[in-house]
């Protein structure tokens, strides 16, 4: 602490409660009056009020990046149906293309973020391709369906128009399977 008194700075940060009810104050030579902290410093916050060793300077940094990802969430669940993980695979995309937008280097701990969020990324798709792989056939079904839609065509169809829409479905199934 200085002696000089033109040095000594007023914390000025909202005392615990009176959060919303007070507009915020810089620190400043002057003390900003009730429901303010009154301690003085050299410069800057308090220990208590982000000085090393105290608590962060509230910079609203996270709650906006929740209200963000609360917007994600919504317009994925409004989207999608349950089970569909599309809306979420947005959701992630969105928040890293957030997180990257405008940063030219990214420290350790940016990069382990972005890493997270690119695993995540991962994970999500390979579920979706998962999902997306059981609902298609299998081989083995396309081929049946095949040699089914054959029997009915040998069937139905007159012998002089039979070869030719054999033919047709052969090229349509890429000629999987045997007619």
């Amino acid at each position: 602490m200085s002696d000089n008194q033109s040095d000594v700075t007023y914390c000025n940060a909202r005392n615990k409660g009176n959060g919303d009810t007070l507009e915020k104050r810089d620190p400043a030579p002057e003390h900003a009056g009730d429901g303010y902290c009154s301690r003085m410093t050299d410069g800057g916050r308090c220990r208590m009020h982000g000085r090393s060793g105290g608590a962060p300077v509230k910079h609203g940094l996270h709650s906006a990046l929740r209200d963000d990802l609360r917007e994600y969430v919504e317009h994925a669940a409004n989207m999608d149906a349950p089970g569909d993980l599309k809306g979420e695979l947005a959701v992630l995309r969105g928040l890293l293309y957030d997180f990257l937008d405008g940063k030219e280097q990214l420290d350790e701990a940016g990069v382990k973020s972005a890493h997270k969020l690119l695993s995540e990324l991962r994970k999500t798709s390979d579920t979706i391709h998962q999902q997306m792989m059981r609902e298609a056939p299998t081989q083995k079904e396309v081929r049946r369906f095949t040699e089914q839609v054959g029997q009915i065509l040998r069937e139905y169809v007159p012998d002089e128009k039979r070869a030719d829409a054999l033919r047709e479905l052969d090229r349509l199934t890429e000629g999987k399977g045997s007619l």
